[in-house]
């Protein structure tokens, strides 16, 4: 069965969201509220608390048994909340997690990303799957002209990158099965595991070579280049053969 449809992740598969892009936001942060605190230091605090977030929103062994959904705005909010009453500060935690959206929205195309898409559109259909709120990737697309028709974000599905099911509705849009669709993502457990786990074939985009994690499902192939995947489209469509 060829591959009629590639999903792509967006953030660090499309677009570089690289923790420099973090830091400049949060240096902003500490300007408009006048925060007497090293970016740095601040960012640090606050991740070390988003990433607990990121941890326990989803259930991997039963996602219908999760906690109630929450948008990164609200999550983010929340750990801006704890991070500033930790540390004493008087900051605007709904300022600072809207900066920190909007600025989501501002990250920079890798170098071969649009040539890469123009390429696979030629020959399939193309659909986008985001961990990310709705503002951060509308104002992304728009900046790019990037039709969203195609565009699926948790807080359009109201849930998070693994659970199969988000991966299940973007399938169904697309009027395929999973067998005809292929995954693109750079992370191990939200893309390739959760790709995987729903069906599809899944390609892990490793720029930095890391070492997989065989406790996962596997990718089924790796590229370290986003340039690299039209021919790897080519090669899966003939073993598929």
């Amino acid at each position: 069965m060829s591959i009629k449809a590639v999903i792509f992740d967006i953030y660090n598969t499309l677009f570089d969201n690289h923790t420099i892009y973090w830091h400049r936001t949060f240096e902003e942060i500490c300007q408009k509220q006048n925060l007497k605190i090293d970016p740095e230091e601040l960012w640090t605090h606050w991740k070390a608390i988003e990433v607990s977030f990121r941890t326990n929103r989803l259930n991997l062994a039963n996602p219908d048994a999760s906690p109630p959904f929450k948008t990164y705005e609200t999550a983010w909010r929340e750990a801006f909340e704890t991070t500033f009453e930790n540390l004493s500060l008087n900051g605007n935690p709904e300022q600072a997690a809207k900066l920190s959206i909007e600025s989501l929205g501002a990250r920079p195309p890798y170098p071969d990303t649009f040539k890469t898409l123009e390429a696979v559109q030629k020959q399939r259909k193309v659909a986008f799957l985001t961990n990310a709120d709705n503002a951060s990737v509308n104002k992304l697309f728009d900046s790019y002209n990037i039709a969203s028709n195609m565009l699926f974000t948790s807080e359009k599905l109201q849930t998070y990158k693994p659970n199969p099911y988000v991966f299940h509705e973007v399938i169904r849009s697309l009027g395929l099965v999973a067998e005809e669709t292929v995954y693109v993502g750079d992370t191990l457990v939200e893309d390739i595991h959760g790709a995987k786990s729903a069906g599809l074939t899944a390609v892990w985009i490793n720029r930095n070579e890391l070492q997989a994690d065989p406790t996962l499902l596997q990718a089924d192939c790796e590229i370290t280049k986003l340039n690299e995947l039209v021919d790897i489209l080519d090669y899966i469509d003939e073993v598929k053969r």
